[in-house]
């Protein structure tokens, strides 16, 4: 029996069908516009993207796919009608519009409140949706009357395949109008924010009968970095993941649902029935993409060259590549840092001091979730995480063991093992004893040495304060 899983990221949608033993068997991906209309904005067209949806469900069935699982990023806003078609484009996780709401009166003094402090930044939902009750009245006016929705991507995704106004716990938790832990919403900000109650859908299980779209039956939707923490087996304290992609999200199990601050988000994994599962996320903004800026340079060919660089040492060469600002120490404003460049600073050893900048980078991550969690060992997807340098330097810096399965496609491979758990051929002891993964490759602590000292990273990247 073929699985198949549908993985919609910011660039791209893309399709891949598993064997009934987890194992690739074909992979699509079609592009999808990124739009920028104004300065900050960051859109995704909506009409592509659902053509492109439609297109890859039709693909996985002609394929002999029966059963079919959905993962989205997050933190997006969507509005749309009853007949399901787009009355906006998708306002995605990286838009920043945002700042012309909580830079406003009063929101600029309702962040201050301990409850806002962590709903009222650019990139939740809460304030896209508060943008759009700004700037489109004509949507708020077709919600209140029923006509039209607004929600994640999730949600609409959802409402393609269902007809019905839903969206699964994991998506639904990060849009600051439900409330992780007690599965309930926060009525307190509907209220003081003014948010009509109509904004809000119906939540479902991770693992639910969503419906039938053209003759295959949808029985997964979850947010992207949780399915990645179950393709990793990652529902247990101890676990950590590191998911390295145009940026690198570092989540890590923990035993309930806390709020970490300082940069930190708490995260619902997985939800199915009464089971819950919990964890705690940090995000670095630019990891890949950094390593796809020096190829733009000239300074590195293709990314499979990093592991020409073992052995090299950089000396007193110190580069902090925060080309996108950091989140952990919360520093919006940093940029990138190099100093110690001398007559024989060679391209060898600035691209290693680049590597090494950005494993101190997740390891500062790191540093504050100990704080909260234990971490034992930890697991690495994503294109950079294919790099045996990067694994060993991650593993030097962290001080745990690094483990990367056979395929770095663990987002795609969560989904496709819960979509075992709804057909019944696994359950979800199988998902907490990780049957479904695979390592094989693993690096220990001082395998690779680090010249870079995370002191001196902590102590730059502090210090960097946006400019007035």
């Amino acid at each position: 029996m073929s699985l198949g899983v549908i993985d919609v990221g910011t660039t791209n949608v893309k399709l891949i069908i598993y064997s009934s033993e987890l194992e690739p068997q074909y992979q699509e991906v079609i592009n999808v516009p990124t739009l920028f209309p104004r300065s900050y904005y960051v859109e995704q067209d909506a009409n592509t993207l659902r053509g492109a949806f439609r297109h890859l469900i039709n693909v996985a069935r002609d394929r002999g796919v029966k059963f079919l699982g959905i993962s989205t990023y997050r933190a997006s806003t969507i509005a749309w009608d009853r007949s399901g078609n787009p009355l906006t484009n998708i306002v995605t996780w990286l838009d920043r519009r945002g700042l012309e709401i909580i830079n406003r009166f009063p929101y600029n003094l309702l962040r201050r409140l301990p409850l806002m402090s962590s709903v009222l930044i650019p990139t939740s939902p809460v304030v896209q949706i508060l943008w759009l009750l700004r700037n489109r009245r004509d949507i708020l006016e077709r919600v209140s009357r029923g006509e039209a929705y607004i929600g994640t991507l999730s949600s609409y995704l959802a409402y393609l395949v269902s007809g019905k106004y839903i969206n699964d716990a994991t998506n639904e938790a990060l849009t600051g109008l439900w409330h992780p832990g007690r599965l309930e919403r926060i009525g307190v900000v509907y209220d003081v924010l003014k948010i009509p109650r109509e904004v809000g859908p119906e939540v479902t299980d991770n693992v639910y009968e969503y419906g039938e779209i053209d003759g295959v039956r949808v029985g997964v939707l979850i947010a992207d970095q949780q399915a990645a923490m179950i393709g990793e087996g990652c529902l247990t304290s101890g676990c950590g993941k590191v998911t390295n992609g145009t940026g690198s999200f570092v989540d890590v199990a923990i035993d309930k649902f806390r709020l970490a601050g300082d940069g930190l988000l708490p995260l619902l994994v997985l939800k199915i029935g009464n089971s819950l599962f919990y964890g705690v996320e940090g995000f670095l903004p630019a990891t890949g993409s950094v390593i796809d800026w020096l190829i733009k340079l000239g300074l590195l060919s293709t990314p499979q060259e990093l592991d020409r660089l073992m052995g090299i040492r950089i000396g007193d060469l110190v580069v902090i590549p925060a080309l996108a600002g950091v989140n952990v120490p919360q520093r919006p404003c940093a940029r990138g840092f190099i100093d110690g460049l001398t007559l024989d600073t060679n391209r060898e050893v600035f691209v290693r001091a680049v590597v090494e900048g950005i494993v101190q980078l997740v390891a500062l991550i790191f540093d504050k979730i100990r704080g909260i969690a234990n971490v034992g060992f930890v697991r690495v997807d994503g294109g950079l995480s294919r790099s045996n340098l990067f694994l060993k330097l991650l593993a030097t810096a962290l001080g745990v063991r690094v483990e990367r399965q056979f395929d770095v496609e663990a987002t795609a491979r969560g989904v496709a093992a819960l979509l075992k758990v709804f057909t019944g051929e696994l359950n979800l002891r199988d998902l907490i004893d990780g049957v479904h993964v695979k390592v094989e490759t693993v690096a220990e602590p001082n395998e690779e040495k680090l010249s870079l000292s995370r002191s001196v990273v902590r102590r730059i990247v502090e210090g960097m304060r946006c400019r007035t």
